[in-house]
Protein backbone atom coordinates (compact mmCIF):
# COMPACT_ATOMS: atom_id res chain seq x y z
CA UNK A 1 0.00 0.00 0.00
CA UNK A 2 1.65 3.29 1.07
CA UNK A 3 5.45 2.37 1.77
CA UNK A 4 7.94 5.13 3.26
CA UNK A 5 11.35 4.30 1.94
CA UNK A 6 13.38 4.19 5.05
CA UNK A 7 12.27 7.48 5.65
CA UNK A 8 11.78 7.82 9.81
CA UNK A 9 8.58 8.36 10.74
CA UNK A 10 8.32 9.46 14.64
CA UNK A 11 4.41 8.18 15.33
CA UNK A 12 3.88 4.42 14.15
CA UNK A 13 0.17 4.92 15.22
CA UNK A 14 0.01 8.52 13.08
CA UNK A 15 1.52 6.06 10.23
CA UNK A 16 -1.15 3.25 10.87
CA UNK A 17 -3.87 5.90 10.56
CA UNK A 18 -2.76 7.65 7.26
CA UNK A 19 -2.25 3.89 5.54
CA UNK A 20 -5.92 2.81 6.98
CA UNK A 21 -7.47 6.22 5.55
CA UNK A 22 -5.66 6.08 2.47
CA UNK A 23 -7.25 2.97 1.84
CA UNK A 24 -10.38 3.41 2.80
CA UNK A 25 -10.09 6.87 0.65
CA UNK A 26 -12.97 6.41 -2.04
CA UNK A 27 -12.20 8.46 -5.65
CA UNK A 28 -14.62 8.32 -8.59
CA UNK A 29 -13.26 6.42 -11.17
CA UNK A 30 -11.90 7.88 -14.55
CA UNK A 31 -13.20 6.99 -18.09
CA UNK A 32 -12.69 7.02 -21.53
CA UNK A 33 -12.68 10.36 -21.88
CA UNK A 34 -10.92 11.40 -18.91
CA UNK A 35 -8.19 8.48 -18.11
CA UNK A 36 -7.08 9.83 -15.08
CA UNK A 37 -9.00 10.73 -11.27
CA UNK A 38 -7.08 12.19 -9.03
CA UNK A 39 -8.51 13.41 -5.16
CA UNK A 40 -6.55 15.01 -2.07
CA UNK A 41 -7.27 14.64 1.58
CA UNK A 42 -5.49 15.40 4.95
CA UNK A 43 -5.34 13.01 7.68
CA UNK A 44 -4.44 14.71 11.43
CA UNK A 45 -2.45 12.96 14.43
CA UNK A 46 -4.59 13.20 17.68
CA UNK A 47 -3.15 16.27 19.06
CA UNK A 48 -2.97 18.57 15.46
CA UNK A 49 1.26 18.52 15.70
CA UNK A 50 1.38 16.39 12.57
CA UNK A 51 -0.77 16.31 9.25
CA UNK A 52 -0.29 14.02 6.57
CA UNK A 53 -1.48 14.51 2.80
CA UNK A 54 -2.70 12.22 0.68
CA UNK A 55 -3.08 11.77 -2.99
CA UNK A 56 -5.30 9.22 -4.77
CA UNK A 57 -4.99 8.15 -8.35
CA UNK A 58 -7.16 6.21 -9.63
CA UNK A 59 -5.56 5.34 -13.89
CA UNK A 60 -8.44 3.54 -16.31
CA UNK A 61 -7.20 -0.09 -17.12
CA UNK A 62 -4.94 0.19 -20.76
CA UNK A 63 -3.82 3.52 -19.93
CA UNK A 64 -0.30 4.16 -17.26
CA UNK A 65 1.08 7.79 -16.06
CA UNK A 66 5.05 8.01 -16.54
CA UNK A 67 7.10 7.35 -13.19
CA UNK A 68 10.21 7.92 -15.05
CA UNK A 69 11.13 8.82 -18.11
CA UNK A 70 15.00 9.17 -18.96
CA UNK A 71 15.90 12.13 -20.51
CA UNK A 72 16.68 10.79 -24.06
CA UNK A 73 12.67 9.81 -24.14
CA UNK A 74 9.71 12.51 -25.18
CA UNK A 75 7.13 11.47 -22.74
CA UNK A 76 6.71 13.57 -19.68
CA UNK A 77 7.01 12.26 -16.12
CA UNK A 78 4.70 12.82 -13.33
CA UNK A 79 5.46 15.78 -10.85
CA UNK A 80 3.70 16.29 -7.43
CA UNK A 81 1.81 19.60 -7.11
CA UNK A 82 2.42 20.80 -3.41
CA UNK A 83 1.65 23.98 -2.03
CA UNK A 84 1.56 24.39 1.91
CA UNK A 85 1.40 27.49 4.15
CA UNK A 86 3.79 29.58 6.95
CA UNK A 87 3.74 26.92 9.85
CA UNK A 88 4.00 23.49 7.90
CA UNK A 89 7.21 21.83 7.71
CA UNK A 90 7.85 18.36 5.71
CA UNK A 91 9.09 15.69 7.87
CA UNK A 92 9.45 13.56 4.71
CA UNK A 93 9.37 12.81 1.19
CA UNK A 94 6.34 11.91 -0.87
CA UNK A 95 6.20 8.24 0.04
CA UNK A 96 5.10 6.33 -3.80
CA UNK A 97 3.17 3.31 -5.31
CA UNK A 98 5.55 0.53 -6.92
CA UNK A 99 5.95 1.85 -10.89
CA UNK A 100 6.15 -1.09 -13.49
CA UNK A 101 9.19 -1.14 -15.87
CA UNK A 102 7.92 -0.22 -19.32
CA UNK A 103 10.09 0.68 -22.49
CA UNK A 104 13.54 2.15 -22.95
CA UNK A 105 14.12 2.56 -19.53
CA UNK A 106 11.04 4.04 -18.92
CA UNK A 107 8.75 3.48 -15.63
CA UNK A 108 5.36 3.45 -15.66
CA UNK A 109 1.71 3.51 -12.64
CA UNK A 110 -1.12 1.97 -13.63
CA UNK A 111 -4.29 1.44 -11.64
CA UNK A 112 -4.87 2.71 -7.95
CA UNK A 113 -2.24 5.04 -6.29
CA UNK A 114 -1.26 6.57 -3.40
CA UNK A 115 0.85 8.96 -2.51
CA UNK A 116 1.68 10.81 0.81
CA UNK A 117 3.67 12.64 2.74
CA UNK A 118 3.84 14.10 6.41
CA UNK A 119 4.22 17.09 7.60
CA UNK A 120 4.69 19.28 11.35
CA UNK A 121 2.30 21.84 12.17
CA UNK A 122 2.69 25.34 14.18
CA UNK A 123 1.31 28.66 14.50
CA UNK A 124 -1.36 28.28 11.32
CA UNK A 125 -2.84 31.28 10.38
CA UNK A 126 -6.42 31.37 9.59
CA UNK A 127 -7.82 29.88 6.59
CA UNK A 128 -4.21 28.32 6.04
CA UNK A 129 -4.82 25.59 3.28
CA UNK A 130 -2.96 23.48 1.66
CA UNK A 131 -3.18 22.69 -1.98
CA UNK A 132 -2.05 18.66 -3.11
CA UNK A 133 -2.23 17.14 -6.65
CA UNK A 134 -0.39 15.25 -9.33
CA UNK A 135 0.68 17.27 -13.01
CA UNK A 136 0.84 14.45 -15.60
CA UNK A 137 0.94 13.04 -19.07
CA UNK A 138 -1.24 9.46 -19.39
CA UNK A 139 -0.98 6.78 -22.74
CA UNK A 140 -2.16 4.08 -23.80
CA UNK A 141 -0.66 1.63 -26.59
CA UNK A 142 -2.20 4.21 -29.34
CA UNK A 143 -2.05 7.53 -28.18
CA UNK A 144 -0.80 9.98 -25.45
CA UNK A 145 -3.05 13.09 -24.42
CA UNK A 146 -2.10 16.21 -23.36
CA UNK A 147 -0.45 16.84 -19.78
CA UNK A 148 -2.44 17.56 -17.40
CA UNK A 149 -2.88 18.49 -13.68
CA UNK A 150 -5.41 17.91 -11.25
CA UNK A 151 -4.97 19.78 -7.36
CA UNK A 152 -7.64 20.15 -4.81
CA UNK A 153 -7.31 22.96 -2.05
CA UNK A 154 -7.25 21.47 1.62
CA UNK A 155 -8.40 23.07 4.27
CA UNK A 156 -6.09 22.90 7.26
Amino acid sequence: MVKSYGQKQSDPVFTKKVEKAASGFKITGPNVADPVSVDAQLVWNSNKTQVAVIVKAKVLPGWHIYAYVPKTQPYIQYKMILEVPKGITALTEWTKPNSYPYENNIFVYEGELVFARYFSVKDLGAGAKIKAGLFYQTCDLRQCLPPNTKAKELKL
